[in-house]
Parts: structure tokens; sequence; C-alpha cells
């Protein structure tokens, strides 16, 4: 958090919403799309994430309050000193994640524990605090960015599918827990969508990935964004512990 930049409840009547992985992709359309709607959004991501400033440009360029957050999510203090500063809290998303294709028998440990702790244990410790200040609150929505395939599984990317696999269960337990009171939980579970991180996997990927889908396209940040959007606002007061798939029909239950 800046000095001197914590929110007042007084002063701001303004919905409050914390993104994380904000910095680029799927986040960053999240945080332009609260923007739109004149939220406080305050928007995280890596210490090192230059795309910060350029994104909170933008946010106030759309009339709207920006409050930077950098910290990494696998880091318990790094988040639990990012919430010292937070007073209200309206939404909170947790997007932030990393990709990378490799075998399982070429995952190292260490490879393998970083993918947990971003995805899975980034969205416990956000959503841990995020908790105690909505219980307190008695209303507040989480929505947590999963993954289809947390659901199909993927060769190559086992660590990234248990990870997200991880987050529905989350996703699941915590609506549980927190629907007495008053606070929302969710997930929406994209399919393969052009953010720079999908698109660091080459054309011919994006080619095959785009192929399996009815709709035969990836889908954009921006579609995700306003399944997010939705979500958390009170149009779905009576959506909770729902995995929502944002997937070009590639994955169709019922």
């Amino acid at each position: 958090m800046q000095p001197g930049d914590s929110f007042d409840p007084a002063r701001d009547r303004a919905m409050t919403c914390l993104v994380t992985g904000a910095g680029s992709g799927i986040g960053r359309a999240i945080a332009l799309a609260f923007a739109r709607e004149r939220a406080h959004v305050i928007v995280n991501d890596l210490p090192s994430s230059a795309a910060l400033d350029e994104l909170r440009k933008d946010i106030e360029a759309l009339g709207a309050r920006c409050t930077l957050a950098a910290a990494d999510v696998a880091d318990a203090a790094s988040v639990r000193g990012l919430f010292a500063d937070i007073e209200r809290l309206d939404v909170l998303v947790n997007n932030a994640g990393i990709l990378r294709e490799a075998p399982v028998t070429e995952i190292s440990d260490s490879e393998w524990d970083r993918m947990i702790k971003v995805h899975l244990y980034g969205a416990f410790y956000f959503s841990r605090e995020a908790a105690r200040l909505m219980q307190k609150q008695r209303r507040g929505a989480i929505v947590n960015i999963a993954s289809d395939l947390g659901q199909l599984g993927c060769e190559n990317l086992s660590h990234y599918s248990a990870a997200k696999g991880g987050i529905i269960a989350f996703t699941k337990s915590l609506a549980r827990e927190l629907a007495p009171h008053g606070v929302r939980v969710n997930a929406v579970a994209p399919g393969g969508v052009l953010t720079p991180m999908v698109e660091a996997l080459g054309a011919r990927y994006i080619e095959e990935e785009a192929a399996r889908y009815p709709l035969k396209r990836l889908g954009t940040p921006e579609e995700i964004a306003q399944a997010v959007r939705f979500l958390s606002s009170d149009a779905a007061s009576f959506i909770t512990g729902q995995i929502v798939g944002v997937n070009g029909g590639g994955v169709m239950n019922g």
C-alpha cells in the first residue's frame, strides 16, 4: 500500500475491490472492469512488476481510485502486511497465477512447490485475510480464478491442473463456511484465453487449443472479467459455491 492511501469509509463510499495478479492479462481486465464501475480498485502484483504503475494511470483515467499493493501472493507475511491498511473490502478476486508446460518427469520439487504456492496458497492467504474483514461487515464476495484444466486435467500441466483443482475444492468449502456471514464465494473457470502467459506457449499451442472448443476460438480477458464482475455484483446475490465455466463450450456439465 502507498503511505496515507488506506481506505477511509467516511470519505469514500465506492465499492472497494482487490485484484491479485493485476499487472497483465485477465487480472488487468478485471481491474479495469471494476474501474469502469467507479470502484476503488486495489491492484496487486509482484513488487518487480512495472505494469502496476501503467495500470494505475489507466484506472485513474476512467475516473476511479487506484491503490497499488505490490506483494508476492505466495508469501504469507507480505499478504498480512498488505491487508494492514485495508479497513473495508467488498470484493476479492484471487487471480494471480503462473504457467509452465513440463512433463511430470521433468517437474522439479521447487517448480511443483512454486506452482502450488502461487495458485493455491495465494488464494488461501488472501481469502483468509479478506474473510476476517468480510465477516465483520456481514457482506462481501470472493471470486477465485480457477481453470477448465482443474476439471479436465491436462498432459504436461499436471502441477497447474492440480493447483486449479485445489482452488475449485477450496471455493466450495469456503462458500459453505462463509455463507452464514453473508459472504459469497464463487470461481470462474476459464478455458483458453489469449493472455501474455498463453501467447508465450506459441502459435501452434494456441491453434490446437482453439480447435478443441465448440466455439473454435480462445476467449479474451475482457470476457472473463465480465463473468467476475457479475459474480461480485448484487445481480448474483443468490449465487455461491459455483464454478462458472467461461470456456467456449469446452466443458459441459449437467
